[in-house]
């Protein structure tokens, strides 16, 4: 772990729009809460609920919500980010059990929302820091956005960032139903997210800075 005196200059510095420190920061954290949200996976889950995966949802609001974060002493950010991980962690499960309980299925609204909301959350990764995509264009036009971007991956691309990044299965979950190694779903994500960057190059033109 970082010093008090040290952790406290990055807080200010993330909360001020820096995100070499807000990187700096996380990667202190993320080993422990790996650990952490590990811990609290129930066993009959275990295979489908993945804590790497879980911590790197959290890291995503974390980023877009780093500048509503206010330091209460030394580890107030270790925490804060726990909690963020916790409560991912717990609509995971929910997701999960629901999906168990309904025979795969979700309600309609309960599944569209979820859609929505992972829709938008991706749209902010992909546009980056100083842009939010999700409070400047209209609910729909976010889903949109994304969906025509995926339209044009080619078909291996599209269905890993599908189940792992909108439908926020876990890399297992992907490698079982694509039949293809954990290693090659990251891989697949990775240059997937390289390309709809690309794609959504000249969206972020019409997205307002954050202020």
């Amino acid at each position: 772990m970082v010093g008090c005196e040290r952790e406290s200059d990055l807080v200010s510095r993330a909360v001020a729009d820096d995100p070499v420190a807000l990187k700096t920061l996380l990667t202190v954290v993320h080993a422990p809460l790996c650990r952490y949200i590990s811990l609290r996976i129930p066993l009959d889950l275990g295979r489908v609920v993945d804590a790497e995966d879980i911590v790197q949802e959290a890291h995503i609001e974390v980023f877009r919500r780093i500048h509503h974060f206010e330091a209460r002493g030394p580890g107030s950010f270790h925490r804060w980010v726990a909690v963020i991980a916790l409560n991912r962690l717990r609509n995971a499960l929910s997701r999960h059990r629901a999906a168990k309980r309904g025979g795969g299925r979700f309600g309609v609204d309960g599944a569209r929302r979820n859609i929505e909301d992972s829709s938008i959350v991706f749209l902010d990764t992909l546009v980056g820091t100083g842009h939010t995509p999700s409070r400047s264009v209209a609910r729909g036009e976010a889903v949109q956005a994304v969906e025509t971007a995926m339209a044009d991956l080619p078909e291996p691309y599209r269905k890993a960032l599908r189940l792992v990044h909108i439908e926020g299965r876990s890399v297992a979950y992907a490698a079982q139903q694509m039949g293809r190694t954990e290693r090659a779903i990251h891989g697949l994500c990775r240059r997937g997210l390289k390309l709809m960057q690309q794609c959504m190059a000249g969206a972020s033109n019409y997205f307002s800075s954050t202020g």
